[in-house]
């Protein structure tokens, strides 16, 4: 399996497991004009989330929040205001969350959700 198949394994495995959470999902692998959200998600407040994806071996994780950088992140907060303007949200405000899967096997392993993600 390559690079690509694994992360869109790992992206309909994490709005699975959102799901069965209580999270709707609303859109999965949607480009914007700023970035590619990997999940668009009304968690069970009702939040609009971004849900960034990131599928590692088990061994690499550092730490979590080290797996997206502070320009990715700039590119989800750019893609979730347009999302919150331009697309006349009125629900609750948003945010971006990072879900970190571990690979090889993605099924049946737990996913680490960070919530909340935002430049330090």
């Amino acid at each position: 399996m390559n690079r690509p198949q694994k992360a869109k394994l790992a992206e309909i495995y994490v709005a699975e497991q959102l799901a069965h959470l209580g999270w709707q999902i609303i859109k999965q692998d949607w480009r914007t004009p700023f970035a590619q959200i990997d999940i668009l998600a009304l968690d069970p407040t009702d939040s609009l989330v971004v849900v960034e994806v990131k599928a590692r071996h088990p061994l690499s994780w550092a730490q979590g929040g080290d797996a997206i950088g502070g320009k990715q992140i700039q590119r989800l907060t750019r893609a979730l205001s347009w999302l919150l303007q331009d697309q006349h949200w009125h629900g609750r405000l948003g945010r971006v969350d990072l879900a970190l899967v571990s690979l090889p096997t993605v099924r049946g392993q737990p996913i680490e959700i960070i919530s909340d993600i935002q430049l330090t």
